[in-house]
């Protein structure tokens, strides 16, 4: 699946920041991002692709889900969220508070209780590494500029 980030031309004149994903049948889902939300977006994709989660947000998204129906009250909701994309929340969160404040020491370690079992260490800093990466590379971007990652399921090239 391809997803692609789209830096909005002008966040105050309802051209904001977009989020759109390609799925390898063709099919398509899109959502605009509420300012700042990206950097929550970058850290679902670099936990889901380390770690291999496949029903989490990006998982469930290649599946068929559609982006805009996670939002929806779960009493709208045509589906539950899986128990697996449930646990990669908390993971999401601890990755990006390291990011934005200063903690004496790293908040995920290989005995996290947030983390799978067998979680690394090269694992946990190839996620911080690779989310610093995709953050300095959308700042980078110009608006109306994109960047495009691609989203492989176990077992798919």
């Amino acid at each position: 699946m391809l997803i692609r980030f789209k830096k909005g031309k002008n966040q105050h004149k309802h051209r904001p920041d977009t989020l759109t994903c390609i799925r390898d049948d063709g099919s398509v889902t899109w959502t605009q991002i509420h300012r700042g939300f990206v950097q929550h977006d970058f850290a679902h994709y670099v936990v889901e692709t380390t770690l291999g989660f496949q029903n989490a947000f990006f998982g469930l998204v290649a599946k068929g889900y559609d982006i805009p129906d996670f939002s929806l009250p779960t009493s709208k909701r045509s589906f539950k969220i899986p128990a697996e994309a449930m646990k990669v929340e908390p993971i999401v969160a601890l990755l990006q508070a390291e990011l934005w404040e200063s903690f004496p020491d790293p908040l995920l370690q290989p005995d996290s209780s947030e983390l799978p079992a067998n979680a690394t260490t090269e694992q946990i800093e190839a996620m911080r590494q690779h989310l610093r990466k995709l953050l300095q590379q959308w700042q980078n971007l110009m608006p109306g500029e994109s960047m495009d990652l691609q989203f492989d399921m176990l077992g798919e090239k």
